[in-house]
């Protein structure tokens, strides 16, 4: 068999029922219409991961540590034989075949990096899509109430549209252009590398297109809930939007964010 075209990218960490139900997703609507193969990445998960994924049909990589999101997909590219790289979170799930009709006006345009509109459960929109993260614009948002200028939303679009940067819960991208920034910058851990990886591309001069007419489910939450109780899981973003931000940046968005919550649920 000739090698596939599309190599997805799955990482993996204690998400063994989640991380197979994506995979029987995507079988289930991609299988026999997309040349492509399955790469998950474990991150030395101690359930039962590895039992019920060396089962299936997709090329397996134990790692012996937790490596991080960033560095754990960039194990799984040296083992991808496709053109085209597709990174998704074991918490997604496709419910229909609209992924090929992105990879194919994906491979037929000029465009850097793509990624899907993301539905809750419900099948509610969840946002997927970060304006540019400025101070200013932390403002425009929390302290003048000025929407979708800050935090993640979903364009008002039907047709794909050019965006500052998508979720790095779904992306897809040429293999070469994505070792042509240097793949996942591995200094973070998990969370902001998304942003850093589409900086990389836009100082290229690529766009990063938002989707929508791809819809896939996304668990949020649940490929990293083990990482911290619930009430502290806001400090998992802690050291990586130091580092994307810078030190001084990062300590001033998060004062006007607090600022802003505290008085607009004083003055109402």
């Amino acid at each position: 068999m000739a090698n596939p075209d599309l190599s997805i990218i799955i990482v993996t960490w204690n998400t063994a029922d989640i991380t197979l139900k994506c995979i029987h997703t995507i079988n289930k609507y991609l299988n026999n219409k997309l040349n492509y193969e399955i790469i998950v990445v474990d991150n030395a998960s101690s359930d039962n991961t590895i039992q019920l994924l060396s089962k299936e049909k997709i090329v397996l990589i134990k790692n012996h540590e937790n490596s991080g999101f960033a560095k754990g997909n960039n194990i799984g590219v040296k083992k991808a034989k496709g053109k085209y790289l597709f990174f998704l979170n074991s918490d997604m799930e496709l419910i229909d075949d609209s992924f090929i009709a992105m990879f194919k006006f994906f491979v037929n345009s000029d465009i850097g990096l793509i990624g899907p509109s993301f539905l809750n459960t419900d099948l509610t929109p969840q946002g997927s899509v970060f304006p540019p993260q400025t101070v200013a614009n932390a403002f425009k948002e929390f302290v003048l109430k000025i929407k979708n200028v800050y935090s993640k939303y979903t364009p008002d679009s039907k047709t794909p549209v050019s965006v500052w940067s998508v979720s790095g819960g779904a992306i897809l991208i040429k293999k070469d252009l994505f070792k042509q920034v240097g793949g996942w910058n591995e200094k973070y851990f998990i969370y902001f590398e998304d942003l850093d990886l589409c900086r990389s591309i836009r100082r290229l001069g690529q766009q990063i297109i938002f989707y929508p007419n791809c819809k896939v489910i996304h668990a949020h939450g649940q490929s990293g809930k083990h990482l911290a109780p619930a009430k502290d899981q806001w400090r998992r973003l802690i050291p990586g939007s130091i580092k994307f931000h810078g030190k001084f940046n990062h300590y001033l968005i998060n004062s006007i964010i607090w600022f802003g919550q505290k008085f607009h649920s004083f003055f109402g």
